[in-house]
Formats: C-alpha cells, structure tokens, sequence
C-alpha cells in the first residue's frame, strides 16, 4: 500500500487536522481501478463536465444581449480569470493524490473546516449540474425528435419523463460498467458535439469572411455590459475541475490531473471564444436577428444554407448534455467515497463494485436526485427551461464556493511547505476576488455601483437564499461530528498519497 501523508515538499498535516490512524488507507487505494486513465481521458472528463456543446447552445446570447460586440472579449476575459483558478487547484494536484479533489486540497491549506465546506459546495454543484442537464437532455432531446417528426410534441410530459430516464439510465450504467468506458464515451461524444459546432463556425467565416470590423471596433459596446458579459460567461466554465476526482485512477496523476485541469480552461474558453465571435459573426446581416433567436446554432446553419448541419448540431448538443451528466456522477460519487472514508457520510457509500472497482453505491445515491428533481417538477406542471435554469445557477453557487477557497488555499498551502509562490499568490488572489464579485452580482446586484446589473426575480431571488441554506447544512454537520468524535473531524481531508510516496511505491 503506497504511504500516506508522507512528509514531501514540506507536507505536513493542516492546522488543526490529525493524520489518520496507522493501517487507515486512501478513499479508493485498493478498491477503485488504480493508473488506468490517460490524460485525454482525464481531460475528457473536465471538458464533458463543463459540457460547451451545451453551454454554447444559448450562452453566447445571453452575453451578447449585455455585451454586444464584446461578446468575444467577455470570453477571453473569463478564460484568463478561470484559468487563474486552475492554475491554483494544480498546486495541489502536482503534490498530492486522492478521489476528494478540492475537499482534501483545501483542508491541507485551510483546515477541516474548510476542507467540507469545499467538498459540500462541489456536491451541491455536480448533483444541481446533473439535474440541469437531465432537464437539458429531455429539452434538445425532445426538440430533436420534433424536428425529424413534427407531430411530436417536446413538452409532452410523458416524453420529457422518459428521455429523462433514458439520460439517467445510460449515465448510471455506463458509470457503474467502467471508468474507461465513462472516459472514452465522455470524449468520443463531446468531441463529435464539438466538432460539429466548429464546422458551422468554419462556414460562416467561409461565407461572411473571417473578420468582423465591428467586433474588433467594438461597436457600440458599452464596459458595463461587457462586465455583466463576463459574470455569464464564467458560468460556461463551472465543472472544469472535475478531474480532480480521478486522481486514483488516472495514470502519472501528478502530472496529469493538475495538467488535465489547466488545459480544459483553456480548451473550452477558446472553444467558447471563436464560437461567440462566429454566432455574433453569422447574425451581423439580419438586423437583430440573434437578439431574436431561441436556437442561435441551428438558426445559423439555416441562414447559411447549412439545413442539415442543424440536425447534427442539435444531435451534437444532446450528447454533450448526456456527457456532462455522466462526468457529474463520476465526480459527485467519488467525492461522496472520500468523505464517507473520513467518516463524514454513511459508511455504504464506502464501497465499490467486486469486479468494475466502481463506487457503485455512491454513484446511485449521487445520481437518484438527479433524476428525480427533474420528474417531480414535470408532474408539477414546471418549465423544462424554467428548471434548467434554476439547477444551472444553484449548481454555479456551489462551485464558486470551493473555486474561491482553493484559490484562498493555494498560495497559503505553498507557504505552509516553505515553497511561496509569488505567481501563485497573484492568480489565489485573482481567483478569490472573481468568485466573491460574481457570487455577489448573482446575489445583490442591483447593490453594485456603476453598473446596471439586471434585478433578480422569481425563483432566481430565492436560489441564493437555498445555498446559504446548504452551506449551514454542511457545517452544522461539520460541527456535529466534531462535537461527537473530535478525531474523525480532525481527520478530513488527511488521507492522501504525496508524490514521493507513490514514485517509492512504484519503485518498490
């Protein structure tokens, strides 16, 4: 069995944390299938979780109608601040090891405490994350059997529940089958869905030509938008870290998960640049046309003369919502293993399949509210796009908790082992400034000077109210168990493999 918390690089348990008892192994050590994933399966995972097929369905539009020819610049904004955040959870994937991701980073710089509370907004991201793409799935699934049989009516409730059970069906079985298979099934379906969309980009530079003066010239654009442009367009990243859950299983993890989570900022932000410009691009000649459009990506492959391309993307759009749910329940199941390894959930989710070496248990728990949120809104007579949206936005809260304490943590956790960065200290500072700002103009944002954020209504109002309600949850529980057993609180996130102790392992 490789060591744990052996002291490397000036490891040392957190302030506050006890290293676990003698015999007490990795969450996942022996029971998940170990150096099985390449790095573009690993990759595949953060890149399905973001899901941009998906996220450029309707983003772009929604950040051209506040930052106009800005759009683009918007993006490339987002990328450099998210990467910032990647940059700072490969701190931490470069010197340690485990299924918990952001949980165990983020104890090893700012205790326990944090540590769950990193943990329990990751969960609340990936499970809200797979109730939004569930809803996406019976959305552009439904829209697609309508476009090829026009009788068939996509909201038919009926239809809505059973394309959610056929995406929550799929997920779970190809989760429990195999890592790999989820891996390479993750890629081969994002990179079809991706490939698609890239082609109609490709047409319309074709046929408007590549460069678009009034994008470069910004015309029009006023700054206040394009600040309001960047809050949306960080939303298109969230779930890019996930590939911090497979460090167990993924081959070379110290080069390869922290590599894996940089790489899928900069893969999808790119990705999510060009196709911005290129929408902004094909709608210049219509007068308003993209602020009027409901299906931006297949409106363009019909303006252009690209009909049939517009069956492929929607087929391209339903597979990447399918792969998004997928690596939501990858991620979210094995972060449920390594908090219940630390005796902070129920001892079941601990195990795995005898054969698949798969968290069996977790990925049904994880997975069964993704299923059910959906089902229960369409029998309460609920928007399939109302829905998407709600989860969607709850999803970002939780994620933008554990983003802004990895990026407080990093820099901290590199002076703790005597190794200060001053690059990391300047990106952890980016970071957290970001996370607070947008999780604060998603909050109050009619409260910020000088720019004309839109008010809140509806269930938007209240979603923020529900995460500080989930956040409480997650620390009373905290709390709870320190009170009860003060070891087993003191020992989250402490159960984690160091570099030196996995290349003395191999070496063995």
């Amino acid at each position: 069995m490789a060591e744990i918390t052996t002291p490397g690089e000036g490891l040392q348990p957190a302030a506050g944390e006890a290293a676990p008892a003698p015999g007490i192994g990795i969450a996942g050590e022996t029971t998940l299938k170990r150096n099985t994933l390449t790095l573009p399966e690993v990759l595949a995972q953060s890149v399905a979780n973001a899901a941009p097929s998906a996220a450029m369905a309707l983003l772009p539009l929604l950040v051209f109608l506040n930052a106009g020819n800005g759009s683009w610049l918007a993006f490339v904004i987002a990328v450099v601040l998210m990467v910032c955040v990647g940059y700072c959870a490969a701190q931490f994937a470069k010197r340690m090891n485990s299924a918990g991701s952001f949980y165990v980073w983020v104890t090893q710089a700012l205790g326990p405490g944090a540590g769950h509370s990193a943990g329990w907004g990751l969960q609340l991201g990936y499970v809200a994350t797979g109730v939004a793409t569930v809803f996406g799935f019976g959305i552009f699934g439904g829209d697609l059997l309508h476009r090829i049989f026009p009788a068939i009516d996509p909201l038919n409730p009926v239809l809505l529940i059973v394309l959610f059970a056929i995406d929550f069906l799929l997920a779970v079985a190809v989760a429990i089958y195999d890592i790999n298979l989820s891996a390479r099934t993750a890629l081969t379906l994002e990179s079809i869905s991706i490939l698609a969309i890239i082609t109609l980009c490709i047409s319309i530079w074709v046929i408007r030509g590549p460069i678009d003066t009034s994008q470069f010239t910004f015309k029009g654009v006023v700054p206040g938008g394009v600040v309001i442009g960047i809050v949306l367009a960080i939303f298109a990243f969230v779930g890019f870290e996930s590939a911090g859950s497979l460090g167990m299983e993924a081959k070379n993890p110290y080069k390869n998960v922290g590599r894996a989570i940089v790489v899928s900022a900069i893969f999808v932000g790119t990705f999510y640049v060009l196709v911005s410009y290129s929408q902004t691009l094909g709608f210049q000649p219509t007068n308003g046309g993209y602020a009027k459009s409901s299906a931006p990506m297949p409106d363009l492959a019909n303006l252009i003369g690209f009909g049939w391309l517009s069956y492929i993307i929607d087929i391209g759009i339903t597979i990447s919502v399918f792969a998004c749910t997928l690596a939501c329940i990858n991620a979210s199941a094995r972060i449920a293993l390594t908090m219940a390894h630390d005796g902070m959930g129920v001892p079941a989710l601990t195990r795995t399949h005898s054969t698949r070496k798969t968290p069996n248990v977790a990925i049904w728990v994880m997975a069964v509210p993704m299923l059910a949120v959906p089902v229960i809104a369409i029998l309460l007579k609920q928007s399939p796009v109302d829905g998407t949206g709600w989860a969607g936005t709850l999803a970002t809260f939780g994620f933008m908790l554990a983003y802004g304490l990895v990026s407080l943590g990093a820099p901290l956790f590199l002076r703790r082992i005597n190794q200060p960065s001053l690059p990391v200290w300047i990106v952890g500072i980016v970071g957290l400034v970001v996370m607070i700002v947008v999780f604060y103009a998603s909050w109050l944002p009619t409260t910020i000077p000088f720019i004309q954020f839109p008010p809140l209504t509806g269930v938007y109002a209240v979603l923020p109210y529900v995460f500080f309600v989930w956040a409480a949850i997650g620390l009373i529980w905290y709390f709870v168990v320190r009170s009860r057993t003060p070891h087993v609180a003191r020992a989250v996130g402490s159960r984690f493999e160091t570099a030196e102790a996995h290349e003395a392992a191999r070496l063995s």
